[in-house]
Parts: C-alpha cells; sequence; structure tokens
C-alpha cells in the first residue's frame, strides 16, 4: 500500500485518488479494479482508456461507431474529467470529453440491449479503438 501511495505522490495525482468513491479506492489498493458493476437504472461499467493519444478523432469515432450498433440509451462519463455524462453516440460530445491515456470512463445503458453493449465496448476498448 506504501508503494501505491509513493507513487501516486509521486506523479503528483493524489487529486485523483481523494476523487474516488470508497470502492474504488478499496479497488486502486488491492489491485481489483472495479470493471462493472449493476445499478437499479441500468448496466454500468467502467473501463480505462489503453491509447497512447487518448481519445482523439480515429478511436473516438470507432467508440461512436461500436456504441451505435446498439438501440440502448448509452452514456459515458469521464471520470477523470467533470464527470459529467454525455451521449456515447454523438462524436462531438466524446470527443469533447478530453480522454487522455489512463483515463477511465464510465458507461450507463439502458435498453434491451444494455448488458451487450457495455460488453462490446469494453472489448473495443481492450483492443485499442483500431489503433495497435
Amino acid at each position: 500500500m506504501l508503494n501505491k501511495i509513493t507513487e501516486v505522490v509521486f506523479k503528483q495525482e493524489q487529486d485523483k485518488l481523494l476523487s474516488l468513491s470508497a470502492e474504488r479506492v478499496l479497488g486502486f489498493f488491492t489491485g481489483e479494479e472495479v470493471q462493472a458493476a449493476s445499478s437499479e437504472d441500468g448496466n454500468v461499467a467502467v473501463f480505462k482508456i489503453k491509447n497512447a493519444h487518448g481519445l482523439h478523432a480515429r478511436p473516438g469515432a470507432m467508440l461512436v461507431a461500436e456504441a451505435k450498433k446498439f438501440e440502448s440509451s448509452i452514456k459515458v462519463s469521464n471520470l477523470n474529467g467533470d464527470g459529467k455524462a454525455v451521449n456515447a453516440k454523438s462524436l462531438m460530445k466524446v470527443i469533447a470529453l478530453g480522454v487522455k491515456h489512463g483515463h477511465e470512463l464510465q458507461f450507463s445503458a439502458e435498453g434491451t440491449d444494455a448488458a451487450e453493449a457495455l460488453e462490446a465496448i469494453g472489448k473495443a476498448i481492450a483492443s485499442g479503438l483500431g489503433e495497435g
């Protein structure tokens, strides 16, 4: 735990740690990141962006294209940004989130294919959204 705290302070990212929920702080220290959870108002999942340059035009468009394959209403928020949820099917709104490498995005989906949508989006993010 001390190593994790030292790493956070060294990177000057203690504000990020303070803004996390208790569940996410526990996950940070145990190494078990919170990946998906089910809530009363639909399915929710959190994914970390691995793209070196974040979500610029090309990977952003890939993410939006993946979201548009589903009928469900899909919202996304940048947990490392202002946390405001936007329509995941709007390229302009997704790009405006200012997602950088290592940022975590929280997706919430409501509809008949919500679970499938979140699973597909998670796989697309894990594969790099079209970037090697």
